[in-house]
């Protein structure tokens, strides 16, 4: 059954970064991979959108409603796809950055976290190491890191992602808690 995972925020923040990144990971461990984004003119400060869906088997359909994991970074991620957020399974806020909770929602320290260990400039990277800490799709460390060295910044990119999949390991603790 395929799986999606999606990255929502505004203009400017590396959204469409890390779905292409993440997407790239996920084919060179062998899913297959489908990556979508959407985004108004504005582009930089406007609602942005970016989603990869992936399958060990071909996928049929990448068009969907709703993801298996969303991570939030920006107000404006919430209210542009709101719809489509609340039939996902799980809904990540940056505890810091989105004020809008929904049922399905969970909080994470991203941007705080970011700012304390100096990767604020690339809280997108934070994003795409949460989900990669919380289990939903199992890939080799050293498929990140390789997919990582071969862009800019990956001195930077790199420390941001380990911290994202601690923070991701600890809120998959949690859920895992309340179960």
């Amino acid at each position: 059954m395929a799986k999606s995972i999606a990255f929502l925020g505004r203009g400017g923040q590396g959204i469409v970064f890390a779905a292409n990144t993440l997407s790239e990971i996920l084919f060179k461990s062998g899913y297959y991979v489908s990556q979508l984004q959407s985004y108004g003119a504005e582009v930089r400060g406007g609602s942005v959108l970016a989603y990869t869906v992936f399958d060990r088997e071909p996928i049929v359909n990448p068009f969907i409603e709703s993801f298996t994991v969303a991570v939030v970074l920006h107000e404006y991620g919430v209210k542009r796809w709101v719809r489509h957020l609340e039939n996902s399974q799980l809904v990540i806020v940056d505890s810091e950055l989105v004020k809008t909770r929904l049922e399905n929602t969970v909080e994470a320290p991203l941007s705080r976290k970011a700012i304390e260990h100096g990767v604020y400039k690339v809280l997108n990277m934070v994003a795409l190491g949460l989900v990669l800490g919380m289990g939903v799709v199992e890939v080799d460390e050293r498929v990140v890191e390789g997919v990582l060295r071969g862009r800019k910044g990956f001195e930077l990119n790199y420390k941001a992602c380990r911290l994202g999949r601690s923070i991701g390991f600890d809120i998959k603790k949690h859920l895992v808690k309340r179960e």
